[in-house]
């Protein structure tokens, strides 16, 4: 019998394969004609060499590498060899890297590449990215400032920051790739001298060598100091930037200023800054720029601190005369005040003279300021009236006391101060009734105080020194003629009932500029007639 055997071919495919990647087909040992094939996955290596700024190699140094976005955390890692090379291999042609450099006692260096695209493929090519020297520096090193306060004292407690950067670089490599290495180091705090040190970072020659010239060097942060600790930051932080080749030229010694710290960008010597009070800050004492509601505190905002206790308030009435008690209140950092009137002790509509001394607690600069307040709520204009007509009694005629005659001075006090523009004086009109006829009185003038060489008020002086430049006032006087003059009746306000009477009329029609107005600001109209008797002195 013959048996007949049949030997099935199933063919699962057309084409050649290359399964080692060689680009040969599989099964042809000595080829006549070769098929290229194409990797489905281009592969590529990425290399370099670990020195340190020496050009020494540092064997034994862990270098890791990321592909891609790989958010897994996967990385390749590897040692260098005795001469610091290292070698990634498969690595995916066109993608990016992320190769990390580091060792104990030297910064950590990073670089951004990429494996070109090519890698893999035919013509035969390795696709390497070669990093090139990837230099560390040496961290055995150390770095000192001595920091100072403007007023000389060694910034004792100061809390302090540094950054050594650039701490590693590449050299010779040959693939486009980008670099980020630097070295923070502990925060220290100054000692009783001010010196602040940082160890475990690289020296300045280290940081040089890296860097080169004007490149590689400290990047200094020093908080705000309070070195007596009593609260008052004595001297601001600082930003600065030190290059390592400059600290060599130093002999590695360097003093560091800290500047005076200020609140605005005004800056410059000690002042107040901000206030609710224009009359402090500016020539600007207009009554109506300077309202003071009920309750209301003076607020005052320092662009230095006030050395402690130095703050001296003195609250006057109008006259410069009478102290009124104040509470001052500072807050935690002393460049912002509070002042508050004593309850009960300050008058709508009433002018208010403030003085201030304050101290520097940087520089010790003494400064004084003068203003003027006056009690009243802006969204509450009050209408002007007359609250007192009196005479100052110097018994010129010999009538006895408490008679007005000729040549004395009638005193009129408003209800409220009254101003025209600065540097204006402008007489009122007013009408004196009372004996046997009626007086037209033509001269009424402001007499703020104090009214320095007004012969109604010889010799007048404040107790306290205000600021009188400003002609804002309640009081207003004028003289009932002159001493023997005829026309001018003794006027015994006892016995006779003697009114005056007040217009604005005369002045005021065609000038606008010249209007008075109240501490409002609210110009007093032509059409105003203010009316009240006349009475005695008061013992």
């Amino acid at each position: 019998m013959r048996w007949a055997v049949v030997v099935p071919f199933l063919v699962m495919g057309c084409g050649p394969e290359d399964t080692n990647g060689d680009g040969i087909a599989d099964g042809i040992l000595k080829p006549d004609s070769v098929s290229a094939v194409a990797p489905a996955t281009p592969k590529g290596t990425v290399s370099g060499q670990v020195l340190d700024t020496r050009m020494q190699p540092l064997t034994d140094a862990t270098v890791t590498l990321l592909i891609g976005s790989d958010t897994s955390g996967t990385a390749y890692s590897k040692k260098t060899d005795g001469s610091g090379n290292f070698m990634f291999t498969g690595v995916p042609a066109g993608s990016g890297v992320l190769v990390t450099a580091s060792k104990d006692g030297y910064a950590t260096l990073r670089a951004n590449t990429s494996v070109p695209s090519s890698a893999g493929n035919i013509p035969i090519n390795n696709g390497n990215a070669s990093l090139g020297a990837m230099m560390l520096a040496d961290t055995s090193g150390s770095v000192s400032f001595t920091l100072y306060t403007p007023s000389g004292h060694p910034a004792t407690n100061a809390r302090a920051y540094l950054e050594a950067t650039p701490a590693g670089m590449l050299a010779f490599n040959g693939t486009e790739a980008s670099t980020t290495s630097s070295v923070i180091a502990t925060p220290v705090v100054a000692n009783d001298m001010g010196i602040v040190t940082f160890s475990g970072v690289p020296s300045p020659g280290e940081l040089a060598r890296i860097g080169g010239a004007g490149f590689g060097g400290y990047r200094l942060f020093v908080d705000p100091v309070d070195y007596n600790g009593d609260g008052i930051i004595d001297a601001a932080g600082t930003v600065a930037e030190f290059s390592a080749s400059d600290l060599i030229g130093r002999g590695y010694s360097q003093l560091v200023r800290l500047e005076s710290p200020t609140n605005t960008d005004a800056g410059g010597a000690f002042n107040l800054v901000a206030t609710n009070l224009a009359s402090l800050q500016t020539a600007d004492k207009r009554p109506s720029r300077n309202l003071l509601r009920e309750g209301e505190s003076i607020f005052l905002g320092f662009n230095q601190p006030v050395l402690r206790e130095s703050m001296l308030a003195i609250l006057t009435d109008e006259s410069g005369r009478d102290q009124i008690d104040v509470s001052v209140k500072a807050n935690d950092t002393g460049d912002v005040y509070s002042i508050t009137p004593a309850a009960g002790r300050i008058i709508e509509g009433q002018e208010y003279n403030l003085i201030l001394r304050a101290t520097s607690a940087y520089s010790g600069l003494v400064r004084t300021w003068k203003g003027i307040f006056v009690r009243g709520d802006a969204r509450s204009p009050r209408a002007l009236t007359i609250t007192s007509v009196t005479f100052k009694d110097i018994n010129a005629a010999g009538n006895g006391t408490n008679v007005l005659d000729a040549g004395e001075c009638v005193v009129i006090t408003f209800s409220q101060v009254v101003s025209t523009n600065p540097g204006a004086v402008i007489p009122l009109e007013a009408t004196l009734s009372g004996g046997p006829e009626t007086l037209n009185i033509k001269t009424v003038l402001p007499a703020a105080y104090p009214a320095t060489g007004n012969a109604c008020f010889p010799g007048e002086v404040t107790k306290f020194p205000i600021d009188s430049t400003y002609s804002a006032t309640t009081r207003f006087y004028f003289q009932y003629g002159t001493a023997g003059a005829a026309g001018y009746p003794p006027i015994n306000p006892r016995s006779v009932t003697a009114n005056l009477r007040m217009e604005f009329t005369k002045f005021q029609l065609l000038d606008l500029g010249s209007y008075y107005e109240t501490a409002w600001g609210v110009p007093l109209p032509a059409t105003t007639v203010l009316e009240k008797q006349l009475l005695a002195p008061q013992p």
